[in-house]
This record gives C-alpha cells, structure tokens and sequence, in this order.
C-alpha cells in the first residue's frame, strides 16, 4: 500500500515513541463474475510469501467478522460484509479456478496442493504457456487491478501520509514524517481497510448493471444453489499450518524423553513414553494453528493421528508463529538477544524492539506480528471469562444452604455485631477416632 505508518512503542523514559514500519502489503481473492471480494490478509513481511497466500485462502473459507472501530460509530454501510458474513451459503464456499499472478509465493507447490484437495480449484498461472493467463498485455487482468486502483484512490491516496502512486505524487512532501507528526497507525489502516472493503461488496457497481456483487452473487447463487461446494472445516483451519515430516529420537537408551525436532526446536509429549514402537520412525508434525506454534499434532503417511506434542523451554510460554522464531533466532546468532531457559523469547523480543537505540530504522516485522498475536489471544482470552460475578458470595450461599439453621443464625448476628461469636461446641469424637496412634519403630537394618 502507498502509505507511511507508525506504531507507538512504549518508551523506557514513559508514554509512547512513534516508530516508522516499512510498506505493509494487502493479498485480495476477487470472485470475477460477482466482483465480489471473498478475503484478504494483510503482510506485515518485507515480502509476501506463501504462507500469506494460505492465510487469504484460509480468511476467504472462514467467516468473516466486522472490528471494533476506533475512528468513528457508523463506518460500515447497511449490508456491508464479506460473503462468508453475507450468509450462511457461501461460508466454506468453493471455486473451480485460481487465477494468479507470476509471482513464486501463488505458484509454489505449497499453495497449490493444498488449493487442490481442500479446495478442489486449479491454479491458473502465466508460466502455463497454454493458460489463458499468460501475459499477453498489460491489462490482462483487469477486475484485480480495477479494484486495487479504487481501493487505493478511495482509501491510502487521500491520506496525508501517502506516497503516492509515482514520484512525482509527492509534490515535494515527507510522507515519513508526515505519519511521525499526525501518528497514524497501523491500527488505524487495518481498519480503514476493513471497512472499505466490505463496504465495497455492498456499493452499486457500473460494470453489474448497478447492483452491488453481494447482490451480484445472490443473483448468480439463486440458479445455482444445489451446485455450491464447501470445503471440510477442520481441513480449512489446518490449511495454513506448517507440515514436515520429522524421525522421533531419544528413548530410554539414549536417556532422553522422545521428542521431534520441529522448525529450530523440540517437541515432546507423556504419551510418547508410552509408545517406544515409534522410536526411529518418520512421522508428520503440523500446525494446527498458524499463529501459535507451541503445540503440533502427529500422524503417519496415511493420516492416523497419533496425538499432539507441546514444545519445551523457552518456546513453551507465550503463543508466537514460526517466523517468529526464526528472526528470534537470528537476533541471538548475532548476539542481540541471550535466551535462556527462564525468559520468554516473545518478551525478550518485544523488549528488543521497544528499547533499541536506533530509531531510524523500521521496526522489526516479527515485532509487528508477535503486537498482533498478543492482542488477539488477549481478546480470545476476554471472550472466554463467564460474566462477572462475586465468588465468596455464591460459595456463602452454598454453605449457608449446608449448614444447620443455629449455625446460619449465628453467623448473620457476628455480621451485624461485627464482633467474634463463641465458637459451636465439638462434636464428641468416637472411639476410633480418639484411639491413640501406637509408637514409632525403627527399621532393622541387617
């Protein structure tokens, strides 16, 4: 996207320091006949990579949800939401064609295995001399480029902090320093982008007769409704996870716990003990979720599940992705980071980046990514709390059912005399309970 941004670090001296990142990058999937938009991802990398293209594939299976905006109440228009949201027939909905551009990270084997068998769509690439793809001109792929130029002219242009779309759009301003002075933040972006984009699928557009492309693909759905694939659930979930297949060592004749050694680290669980059957034998470790590498789930070559394994010290603490790890790593190879087994690399990471003493340089990806990932387990966290209730009193209430109704008496008078009640008379004890223990013996030793 053509715009400059902040985030606000915390500062060691107090309050918040503007920190510049660097050109963040928008993946969009665009259904060509409804000109609808099914999902998007948003990179925070220098530059996109497969995993990305998974997570827009992923968002344009899952169901979609409006944010929480800060800039304003009424950002989204009367009907404006993805078609995940829209309704209930296009969640996990499927297509037959994938239509990408040259780049590696949409035509890598990675991306198209999984398109194929959970989505059941061919990826239609410009290498495919034959594919109708193949750059022919320079508007071969006009919906795509239409849509970023409205998306960027109606959104990021119009910003102060914009570049631009050349050079000589910025007319002789500093769009850096620009976005330092106002502070418009990356949160603020993901927003504005958000809201754009659904209100977008629900805005009359020329090209469909006036009709927006949620109402587009209704149209379009209504005739062919029995015809609509979806994609498995479960299968959409794990679809971005990383998949590699790793021998499991250790055992009771090296004596160390069997584990796997999984993307820089280790990998263990209690029933591995139990299973020395597998010991030497390749087996497939995988992501359940992209976003928090802490737990993996085993299986064989021909998909039986064994069970999951936990990742050990430090890596066990804090949710972080794989890509996380691998720049923590290489913070520590050049000695910018010490990890230990007591410290949690996410914490030492973030500490790294909020106390760096150079500030001219844009903050660090894996900084961006492990804010995101804290804020929305934090919130996962906060949806998971029952409503707020005092527990002393619901517990008072339950003994007080218990107890006989002297001793409730008694109690309620100490709470309004605030003063200390002789305690209830013992019960006397019975015979085998006042029987005294007999005496102690030594052990013989021989």
């Amino acid at each position: 996207m053509d715009c400059r941004m902040v985030v606000m670090v915390p500062s060691p001296h107090g309050g918040y320091e503007p920190r510049k990142i660097r050109r963040i990058w928008i993946i969009v999937i665009i259904d060509v006949r409804s000109r609808a938009v099914l999902g998007y991802h948003i990179s925070l990398r220098r530059e996109c990579s497969a995993l990305d293209v998974l997570i827009t594939i992923k968002n344009a299976l899952s169901k979609w949800a409006p944010r929480t905006l800060t800039f304003c109440e009424d950002g989204y228009a009367e009907g404006a939401a993805l078609p995940s949201a829209h309704s209930e027939v296009y969640l996990s909905a499927c297509w037959n064609e994938f239509s990408v551009d040259g780049a590696l990270a949409n035509v890598c084997p990675r991306v198209e295995e999984p398109l194929l068998h959970i989505v059941g769509a061919k990826v239609i690439k410009p290498q495919d001399p034959t594919s109708y793809s193949s750059r022919r001109s320079k508007d071969d792929r006009p919906f795509i480029e239409s849509f970023f130029r409205v998306l960027a002219s109606g959104t990021m242009h119009r910003l102060s902090p914009s570049t631009g779309s050349s050079h000589e759009d910025k007319k002789g301003r500093d769009p850096e320093k620009i976005a330092a002075e106002v502070q418009f933040q990356l949160d603020y972006a993901e927003e504005l982008l958000d809201v754009t984009i659904a209100n977008y699928n629900a805005t009359p557009h020329t090209g469909l007769g006036y009709r927006s492309p949620l109402a587009q693909m209704d149209f379009l759905s209504s005739k062919t409704k029995n015809r609509i694939r979806h994609a498995d659930p479960e299968l959409v979930k794990r679809m971005a996870g990383s998949r590699k297949v790793c021998t499991l060592l250790g055992g009771e004749y090296t004596g160390k716990r069997p584990y796997f050694n999984f993307e820089n680290a280790k990998y263990t669980s209690e029933w591995l003990v139990q299973r020395p059957d597998l010991l030497g034998k390749k087996l497939w470790l995988q992501l359940d979720d992209e976003t928090d590498a802490r737990w993996a789930t085993v299986s064989d070559s021909n998909g039986l599940i064994y069970g999951t394994v936990h990742v050990q010290p430090p890596w066990h603490r804090s949710p972080h992705t794989l890509y996380m790890r691998q720049a923590i790593r290489a913070l520590a190879t050049k000695r910018l980071l010490f990890l230990t087994g007591n410290r949690d690399p996410v914490q030492a990471l973030i500490e790294y980046a909020e106390i760096h003493a150079n500030k001219k340089l844009p903050v660090h990806p894996a900084y961006l990514q492990a804010r995101r990932i804290m804020m929305t387990s934090t919130q996962a966290l906060d949806e998971m709390k029952e409503p707020n209730f005092s527990v002393p009193d619901v517990m008072g209430e339950i003994n007080r059912q218990a107890m006989p109704e002297e001793l409730t008496k008694v109690s309620g008078a100490s709470k309004k005399t605030k003063g200390t009640s002789p305690p209830p008379e013992p019960k006397p004890k019975s015979a085998s309970q006042s029987a005294p223990l007999p005496k102690m013996r030594m052990a013989k030793t021989w």
